[in-house]
């Protein structure tokens, strides 16, 4: 059975850099069973010497890397490829620090390292993932919401509607809170590419960072233990029909 929808895709986010701040898209290309392109490619460890060893083995857990739950002040960071992709471009909210070609990126490292210490187990280092992401799972997933979640998590919480406190990839536009948590297993339509909605987004202390401070003074998780009874929001999909989405393309869902 087809629902009829008129709703639209309202924003595309990516992610270069794990647990760094990201930019939105006007439109993406999108590959089957792949993530989206560009998105987790990077990630940069703790600088602990036992995750050190391990490097070059492909995926690895999140606990590996700089994340905003261990460390909240990386909210005020960015790391960008360059419109060539060939040099990554620092950044301390919004304000260019230096950039360096992507493949000899120890300086980016040390400058960062140097203004943050506190943050590191020692000198970390950039990993690179070709063809996959650094995803809180292995499997080549992309992660979309409602926009009636955001909003009513915003007014739980005080805080304005947000993605950058949990980095959906595509976020759409929704009428009802968490209607998106009753997606699974059903076939998604935006424009011409289909995905596969596959099950929930579990979150983590992450969304208590605030994104424009770097602070995190509440625990929004618990709020949302306490008021919701779950810590979801998103889901998780697989591109199965590729092809290119742009903000503003219609979506709907089948059965």
């Amino acid at each position: 059975m087809t629902h009829e929808l008129t709703r639209t895709l309202q924003s595309i986010w990516r992610f270069p850099v794990k647990g760094f701040a990201g930019e939105t898209l006007e439109s993406c290309a999108l590959l089957a069973n792949a993530c989206l392109p560009g998105d987790r490619e990077y990630a940069i460890t703790t600088g602990s010497p036992i995750t050190h060893k391990k490097l070059g083995t492909g995926w690895m857990n999140k606990r590996h890397f700089i994340q905003l739950c261990a460390a909240s002040g990386v909210a005020g960071w960015q790391l960008l490829p360059d419109e060539g992709h060939e040099q990554l471009i620092l950044l301390h909210y919004g304000i260019e620090i230096m950039r360096a070609p992507a493949n000899a990126a120890t300086p980016l490292m040390e400058a960062l390292y140097e203004r943050q210490p506190e943050i590191f187990l020692g000198q970390p280092r950039l990993c690179r993932l070709s063809g996959e992401a650094y995803t809180d799972t292995p499997a080549p997933w992309i992660s979309l919401g409602g926009s009636a979640s955001l909003t009513d998590f915003g007014a739980l919480t005080s805080t304005p509607p947000d993605n950058r406190r949990f980095r959906l990839n595509l976020v759409l536009e929704t009428e009802t809170p968490f209607e998106e948590l009753d997606w699974a297993g059903r076939i998604i339509t935006i424009g011409s590419v289909t995905l596969e909605i596959i099950e929930p987004v579990g979150r983590c202390a992450a969304i208590s960072v605030d994104p424009d401070t770097a602070t995190s003074d509440t625990d929004l998780l618990g709020m949302m233990r306490t008021h919701y009874n779950h810590s979801d929001l998103g889901m998780f999909a697989r591109i199965t029909t590729p092809g290119t989405i742009r903000c503003g393309d219609s979506y709907q869902l089948t059965e």
